[in-house]
């Protein structure tokens, strides 16, 4: 049991990332449609449960060494793989933008400066290390982040800032299934290689008790938190950071802790997106690909973590679908055209004795 803990918080840590634990994915594709988004939550929970299913049984037999490699099983082009790059690239300066953000909102006496330094060199010294300590931090930080959220959104829950909650337009309810499922393809796309090696050696069982008790808190968490967001009204909605906006009021130490706790949960993230980029590259000398992999995340994170988020992350989503397609269409159709032959051949022996039978 020990074994699908671990998965599962490795599962649900590359999940909530800066924009989830944040609260600003959460309002973007979800609670900015009001109430009727926890309808859909079901949906969600479906999705996320096949997707980890469907990634952790690839990687169960096979140890893939980088995601170009798992992109071979579908015969991907060129474009395909770089695109996959350049978006975990993305990504990547997302994680570090808001990682950024939230130690600069909680040490405002600190040039932001310091922040960059710091994160540049905490994320190369994890790379070098590989990602067998995410395992560990995983352990504790996950449920610790978990815990933190619904705490906070309970409370934030009872006591609103605002009496007046968030009414969200009818003119955008046609969007919320199209946003729900680019939601999730966003965080499979995002997490699909981790996953791929969170999978070795596991069982059929193993993978299926950990894809749903990933999936269910998750999904948990997610119908807490967005009753949170949209009780406490358009103000913290429309913040960059929500949930960092509610523990301000708060008080001493609780914005301090949650924070770092919050800036903790980015980083892994941050870890497990980066080590997929540099992975990906063959050259004889990591530390120089992963230099220059670091360098563009830095550049690119200059952008603000809001933007980054509100922009790119739906994009994500559709390429998102585009690679569960590519996956499912590489493994099913084979399997389906297996069975189909294997019961025309059973067929026809029935039928072949049947008529030796009739003749004797």
């Amino acid at each position: 049991m020990k074994k699908i803990w671990q998965v599962v918080f490795l599962i649900v840590g590359s999940i909530i990332g800066a924009g989830f634990a944040s609260g600003r994915e959460l309002s973007l594709f979800f609670a900015e449609f009001g109430y009727a988004s926890l309808y859909f939550l079901p949906i969600v929970f479906i999705l996320f449960y096949y997707s980890f299913k469907l990634f952790l049984t690839i990687g169960s037999k096979i140890k893939y060494t980088n995601i170009l490699d798992v992109n071979k099983t579908t015969n991907s082009s060129i474009f395909f793989n770089l695109t996959i790059i350049i978006v975990y690239l993305i990504y990547s300066s997302a994680m570090f933008s808001g990682s950024v953000e939230v130690l600069s909102s909680a040490f405002i006496e600190v040039p932001v400066l310091i922040f960059y330094i710091f994160v540049f060199g905490l994320s190369f010294w994890v790379y070098k290390h590989g990602l067998k300590g995410l395992f560990k931090i995983n352990a504790f930080l996950i449920p610790t982040i978990i815990v933190l959220l619904i705490i906070y959104s309970l409370y934030s829950t009872i006591y609103p800032i605002t009496d007046i909650p968030y009414i969200p337009s009818s003119e955008k309810a046609y969007i919320l299934p199209v946003s729900i499922i680019i939601y999730v393809m966003a965080n499979i796309l995002l997490s699909y290689f981790i996953l791929t090696q969170a999978g070795y050696n596991l069982s059929q069982k193993e993978i299926q008790k950990s894809s749903f008790i990933a999936s269910f808190i998750i999904c948990f968490v997610i119908l807490i938190c967005i009753i949170c967001l949209i009780t406490n009204g358009a103000v913290v909605m429309n913040a960059s950071m929500p949930f960092v906006l509610l523990t301000l009021r708060l008080g001493e130490p609780f914005p301090i802790i949650f924070m770092l706790v919050l800036f903790l949960g980015i980083i892994t993230s941050l870890f497990s997106c980066i080590h997929t980029v540099c992975s990906s590259f063959s050259f004889k000398n990591k530390n120089k690909t992963a230099l220059i992999c670091f360098s563009t995340v830095l550049l690119i994170s200059l952008f603000s973590f809001e933007k980054i988020v509100n922009y790119c992350y739906p994009l994500i989503g559709l390429f998102g679908i585009i690679l569960i397609y590519k996956f499912i269409h590489s493994s099913l159709p084979s399997k389906t055209c297996f069975q189909l032959s294997n019961n025309v051949i059973h067929s026809a022996r029935k039928h072949t004795k049947k008529k030796n039978t009739s003749h004797d």
